[in-house]
């Protein structure tokens, strides 16, 4: 027993050991400098009314960058057809973090067409200038959208949840990547007291709310080419839950629901993809690093083509 009880202190003490060889300080000349480079970011259909563009820096491993205010206002940013080219204007718009600047110029001067190549770039007064192509994908329309409900217990109550899933037919004969989301409307209830003196009293409020894809909004037709393709299921709004009269209570989703159907190209879904995977993995520490992929010639980001369908149905 002697033995065993010493066999077993010497294994956790290289245990320990072993652990503690897992951390390692890093120098931070260790690292290699990557220089400051431009970042772009362009998304661009037949349906748009607005063609927008936002170019900023990268943000360098050490040292210091102005993470309030990383959009470049004094870039030159061209799109062009092959045929004509238009100029994107800087403008200054309110954004979640304060402002951003975001380079527009409406649809009607350069109109997005399907099957065309069109290419975009950015170039700032030091001489660095980025560039890519792409080419837009046809239209692709939803068949059906399919909606049922599903209880869980969240929080510690039963709860109902409303899905909704697509249905549509791939596009035969080439690789065809799509994306999904919707709104659909809603009633919620609310109490309120206008004033001490003024009885407590409870209204509806009419609300549209956004679709949260359960297992993420892209998907391929890859070994499914030219077949019927179902999404997976998508949660309908409300995606919270209003307490009321002592319980939680769901609203159900009434009136108008739109279900959007994007035929996104290749680079649009690597990008987004890779985006997707990125946010799921939050702050744990022990996911996988996500490469985020970029077909910006001598910068970094994303520009890309998509179409657009809509499929409208109402709700009782």
């Amino acid at each position: 027993m002697m033995k065993f009880n010493t066999l077993l202190y010497i294994a956790c003490i290289c245990l320990l050991t072993g652990c503690g060889s897992l951390r390692q300080e890093v120098e931070p000349k260790g690292i290699t400098q990557q220089p400051e480079r431009l970042v772009i970011a362009c998304f661009i259909s037949p349906q748009d009314t607005v063609l927008a563009a936002r170019v900023s820096f990268s943000s360098p491993v050490l040292g210091t960058n102005d993470a309030n205010n990383p959009d470049i206002t004094n870039a030159t940013v061209t799109l062009s057809d092959g045929t004509r080219s238009i100029v994107l204007r800087p403008t200054r718009e309110t954004s979640y973090s304060g402002f951003s600047t975001i380079y527009k110029a409406s649809a009607s001067e350069l109109p997005i067409v399907v099957n065309r190549t069109y290419t975009l770039t950015a170039s700032v007064p030091d001489g660095r200038r980025v560039s890519s192509t792409c080419t837009i994908p046809g239209s692709v329309y939803v068949q059906q959208v399919l909606i049922d409900t599903a209880v869980a217990t969240e929080y510690g109550a039963s709860r109902k949840s409303y899905y909704a899933r697509l249905r549509w037919n791939d596009v035969p004969g080439e690789p065809n990547f799509y994306r999904v989301a919707g709104t659909n409307e809603y009633v919620r209830r609310y109490v309120f007291q206008p004033s001490p003196n003024v009885p407590i009293r409870d209204t509806t409020v009419f609300m549209a709310g956004s679709w949260s894809p359960n297992n993420g909004s892209l998907l391929t037709d890859e070994n499914r080419d030219g077949q019927e393709m179902i999404s997976s299921r998508i949660r309908l709004a409300p995606n919270e839950y209003t307490y009321f009269e002592g319980s939680w209570k769901s609203t159900p989703p009434s009136g108008k629901l739109e279900a959007y159907l994007l035929n996104v190209d290749e680079n649009y879904y690597l990008y987004h993809d890779a985006v997707e995977k990125q946010n799921r993995t939050r702050d744990n520490p022990f996911a996988e690093p996500v490469i985020i992929p970029s077909n910006i010639q001598n910068g970094l980001g994303c520009f890309a083509g998509y179409n657009r369908t809509v499929f409208t149905m109402y709700i009782k």
